[in-house]
């Protein structure tokens, strides 16, 4: 299961508790999240986390469709199929949606057709490049703005 804001913020407050203890960063010294990711040179593991789901994500597309996870891809976004009632879960593909559509207000992974641009945009390596850094520029801008928020 990919993991929520809620989950992600808990991460990103473990990961910075950890570089504090590294560079030996205690009580009555205070730093910014954002001075302590520069010292160490790192970056939110959200952010991480992001980039590496795309990346992921890029490799499938660009794979032939009889495999598993084209087939798996392609049934899920069918909009024949009927969807289960009750609570939406999170699932991969919805992160996916409310990433891209963040960063790409006029794209979206909802149908089998936006599936299919994506997988076309997938097969250039460079425009898949400039897609994902994108996305990734727009997680590391929002999750600064947070540890901004939130700095000791």
């Amino acid at each position: 299961m990919a993991p929520d804001k809620k989950e992600a913020n808990k991460l990103d407050t473990f990961h910075r508790k950890q570089l504090r203890n590294i560079q030996d960063i205690h009580y009555p010294t205070l730093i910014s999240n954002k001075s302590l990711y520069k010292i160490c040179n790192e970056t939110p593991l959200s952010v991480q986390i992001v980039e590496s789901r795309w990346r992921l994500f890029g490799h499938i597309p660009r794979r032939d469709n009889d495999i598993p996870a084209n087939r798996a891809m392609q049934a899920y976004f069918n909009t024949l199929t009927t969807k289960f009632r009750g609570r939406p879960s999170t699932t991969l593909s919805i992160i996916l949606n409310k990433e891209l559509s963040q960063a790409f207000p006029q794209m979206k992974v909802k149908t089998t057709k936006d599936l299919q641009n994506l997988q076309s945009l997938a097969q250039d390596r460079g425009n898949w490049k400039l897609l994902t850094g994108r996305i990734t520029e727009f997680a590391r801008a929002s999750s600064s703005d947070e540890f901004d928020a939130g700095s000791r």
